[in-house]
């Protein structure tokens, strides 16, 4: 018995140390297109506009596998998805919306005003979280709107693209 379960513990970490392998091979497989697609963009007022927001808005823990951007500012939220969707080639089927609201607001409301100003169905939005704030009126009309990508491989580029653009502006402005 102890002999089966030291060769099912041995083919388990084979299958681990496989597996890391082969999502290093693909994390640098990534951060290579990466790279050529920079310097083909790196000129482009929409690709720079769409990374800033990322960078200062975005999740940027390299550990989790979403593209995530939150903010309130409804023009935001639609600037960075038509990035998303112009330059990075993203199928608005893969956008998903979650919001965040105070309890005073109308959750049917608030929805449909995200779905109507960015031209995303409600099928596409996921359950809106209610909080509860300091102040007893509501402060943000519309709450809070988080566009989630699921792309392991847009996370990959976006990481790589912000250490380019850091490096290569670090002692200056854009250079247009």
């Amino acid at each position: 018995m102890i002999s089966k379960a030291i060769a099912k513990d041995k083919r388990i970490g084979i299958m681990a140390t496989t597996n890391k392998k082969r999502w290093a091979k693909f994390h640098e497989e990534q951060k290579k297109e990466a790279i050529k697609d920079f310097s083909r963009l790196k000129n482009n007022g929409l690709f720079i506009a769409g990374l800033m927001l990322y960078w200062g808005e975005g999740d940027n823990s390299p550990t989790s596998p979403h593209v995530r951007l939150s903010n309130t500012d409804p023009r935001m939220i639609k600037l960075f998805l038509n990035f998303a969707y112009q330059v990075c080639k993203i199928p608005k089927s893969q956008v998903r919306i979650n919001l965040i609201i105070y309890p005073d607001i109308s959750q049917a409301q608030c929805e449909k005003f995200w779905s109507d100003y960015l031209k995303i169905p409600l099928r596409q939005f996921y359950k809106t979280q209610l909080i509860k704030g300091r102040h007893p009126t509501k402060r943000l009309g519309k709450g809070v709107c988080m566009v989630r990508i699921g792309s392991t491989n847009l996370k990959q580029k976006f990481i790589t693209w912000i250490d380019l653009f850091s490096k290569n502006n670090s002692a200056g402005m854009v250079q247009w």
